[in-house]
């Protein structure tokens, strides 16, 4: 006969519970430390680098247009008295996956036009901001708006005339094409930006959710702009300082 075999241990007993329970241990500790920093980024840092997201692709889209055209597009395109009638944003439609929105468009008409106010409400994602607007009156606006020089034309976007890379002297990595305000918005396809030195003088510079501004540089790179570091502006406003060495043009 066989003799009986010893009883089990209370850990042999056990084994299964503990190696599910340790798994399951495991697999808690896994998804805390890779959901921590999510839960624990703050709303405004999330808005701010999905808004940086946003500056981004407007910035390929300038370049893939400068591609095409040989130029960036015009701030504004205007009619033959010299009247502006819609924004840089319109052309950019096709370069942002919007043809179907552009064909839309009645490009010899202004953007208040019956028709083409139709289109407010058709506003692509990447004109949108991530931040919350304060009242259902921004529906259609954006905070997306380029620094326009209109009397001396000197920033890299300008009124009716594009202008070509090769003329932005100081180098694309330090003039400003595009502002990211979100307390200051405006209809997406309006042909009204910001002048530079209403921009130097916005004040405070950090009144709205995103404590400060972001900026949009020629060569498709961002940075954030804020009380501390604002004096960074004044010298990235315009694109023909002669800031850049001989060398590097």
């Amino acid at each position: 006969m066989n003799e009986p075999l010893p009883p089990k241990s209370f850990w042999e007993r056990n084994a299964n519970h503990f190696i599910h329970w340790g798994c399951l241990f495991v697999l808690v500790v896994l998804l805390w430390v890779f959901l921590m920093p999510i839960v624990h980024t703050p709303p405004s840092a999330v808005r701010r680098m999905a808004s940086g997201n946003n500056l981004k692709q407007i910035g390929l889209a300038l370049h893939n247009y400068h591609d095409m055209y040989g130029t960036l597009p015009p701030a504004y395109v205007a009619d033959e008295s010299g009247q502006p009638l819609y924004s840089w944003r319109v052309l950019l439609l096709p370069f942002l996956e919007e043809e179907e929105l552009y064909a839309q468009f009645r490009l010899e008409e202004p953007w208040w036009s019956d028709h083409n106010r139709k289109l407010l409400d058709k506003m692509p994602r990447i004109y949108a901001s991530p931040f919350p607007a304060s009242s259902a009156e921004a529906i259609g606006k954006t905070p997306y708006r380029a620094v326009v020089d209109k009397h001396a034309e000197r920033t890299v976007l300008r009124p009716t005339t594009g202008r070509p890379f090769r003329e932005v002297t100081d180098g694309l990595s330090n003039s400003v094409m595009v502002i990211d305000d979100p307390a200051r918005r405006i209809e997406w396809t309006k042909p009204e930006d910001i002048d530079p030195l209403y921009l130097l003088a916005l004040s405070p510079l950090a009144d709205n959710d995103m404590h400060g501004i972001q900026i949009l540089l020629g060569d498709g790179s961002y940075r954030f702009i804020g009380e501390q570091n604002r004096s960074e502006l004044i010298g990235m406003i315009y694109c023909d300082d002669d800031r850049l060495p001989e060398e590097h043009r």
